[in-house]
């Protein structure tokens, strides 16, 4: 092989190699931010994209509550006072959860039943300092502690 065409050959292979990379990057960058902001207590913000124009819909923090099937994972929040997506991820096998979500020695604040079928529950809920409690009518020893502080 003559000098000049190894130098072809390595030029192809280096630009190649970039043009593979920036694909990568592309493609993988999306995922990542798409991961992130469903990830617990990260700020999410939603955009409706309308032709060339986009509208700010929400912006606040989410928690992802998972229930297992010997209970809440993370057994205990604590986050600031303020609009939060609350996500509850049904994972515990039970044909249906009914959840409370409750004030601590107060009312309770929101109901749901999450079916197997459909095992993802979200609300955005407007939590005021305090201590709160989510509970599993059917498993009353399975708790997750929410702790709302002052900004």
């Amino acid at each position: 092989m003559s000098l000049n065409t190894n130098r072809k050959w390595k030029t192809t292979w280096v630009g190649l190699s970039l043009i593979a990379l920036a694909l990568i990057v592309l493609f993988a960058l999306p995922n990542v931010r798409a991961r992130r902001a469903v990830s617990s207590s990260e700020t999410t913000t939603i955009l409706i994209s309308a032709t060339s124009t986009q509208r700010r819909v929400a912006d606040f923090e989410s928690e992802l509550i998972t229930i297992t099937p010997h209970g809440f994972e993370p057994q205990e929040i604590t986050r600031p006072a303020g609009r939060v997506l609350l996500m509850v991820d049904n994972q515990s096998n039970f044909d249906m959860m009914s959840l409370q979500l409750t004030r601590e020695a107060g009312p309770r604040i929101n109901e749901m039943r999450v079916p197997r079928e459909q095992p993802n529950w979200s609300e955005a809920v407007d939590l005021h300092p305090g201590r709160y409690v989510l509970t599993d009518s059917e498993h009353p020893e399975w708790q997750c502690r929410i702790t709302i502080t002052a900004r």
